[in-house]
């Protein structure tokens, strides 16, 4: 949308357009800052930011973005909508204070009851809220947050090493799990690099036996293209280094751009 209003942004300014909401994985606001140079005025559309997640029936918070967050760093998730419960907390489930990051927790009507036919899952993220009725449950998001001083939610990254690319979850460990299926390769690892135009690439790093070194493969399942069980990496990179250093993604996403 942004790209083909920059290139007639004089139509879009005709439209009836009055809202536009983004969701799916963070915002990052400094990417719209043309978008506000461009509409400025009391007319233009509003932006509105929503965090949420499928378990807890999606939308979980909201925020209305204006001009000034557009030269700001990290993501503004908000406040909780009506009827949700959010908490920051650290690994022992106590609240956090403002300015210290925590795992966000959901609660409120909007809980789903678990993952069926997995209840080892649903025990590790569906747990009892220590802060509400008996009985009452949470959700354990994963994302790490914190509080502003001003009482808002800013989304900072995953507590984990689940990924998120155009809005689906990935799971890097699945798809190094494929790779290490495949023949000749004794290591892997997968994480997510920016591509020139900002947004997010898979890319697989594999250590091969010696004489594969030339000709990684690309392993089955959800590392293969065209595969329906999961995304495919958009380059498989070879590694020099062990499980040991594949540890550790950046260095490896640091890597990657010197290439």
């Amino acid at each position: 949308l942004d790209r083909a209003d920059a290139e007639d942004s004089a139509r879009g300014r005709g439209l009836a357009l009055r809202w536009i909401v983004f969701g799916g994985e963070a915002l990052r606001p400094r990417t719209l800052r043309d978008w506000y140079r461009r509409h400025g005025g009391p007319t233009a559309p509003t932006l509105v930011n929503l965090y949420g997640i499928t378990e807890t029936t999606v939308h979980a918070t909201r925020r209305d973005l204006t001009a000034r967050d557009a030269d700001r760093d990290g993501s503004p998730i908000g406040a909780p909508l009506p009827g949700t419960r959010l908490h920051l907390l650290d690994d022992s489930l106590r609240p956090v204070p403002a300015g210290v990051p925590g795992e966000l927790y959901v609660g409120g009507p909007g809980v789903a009851r678990g993952y069926l036919g997995q209840p080892g899952l649903t025990a590790a993220r569906f747990v009892a809220d220590p802060f509400g009725p008996p009985g009452a449950r949470l959700y354990r998001s994963g994302d790490l947050a914190r509080w502003t001083p001003d009482g808002e939610l800013r989304y900072l990254a995953r507590a984990d090493d689940q990924l998120k690319i155009r809005g689906h979850r990935i799971e890097p460990a699945e798809i190094e799990a494929a790779l290490l299926a495949s023949d000749g390769v004794t290591a892997a690892a997968v994480t997510a690099v920016p591509a020139p135009d900002g947004d997010p690439r898979l890319i697989a790093y594999v250590v091969a036996r010696s004489t594969d070194r030339h000709d990684p493969p690309s392993g089955p399942g959800p590392a293969t293209p065209g595969s329906t069980t999961g995304p495919a990496p958009a380059r498989t990179a070879p590694a020099d280094s062990g499980p040991a250093s594949l540890r550790d993604r950046e260095p490896l996403a640091d890597q990657l751009r010197r290439a």
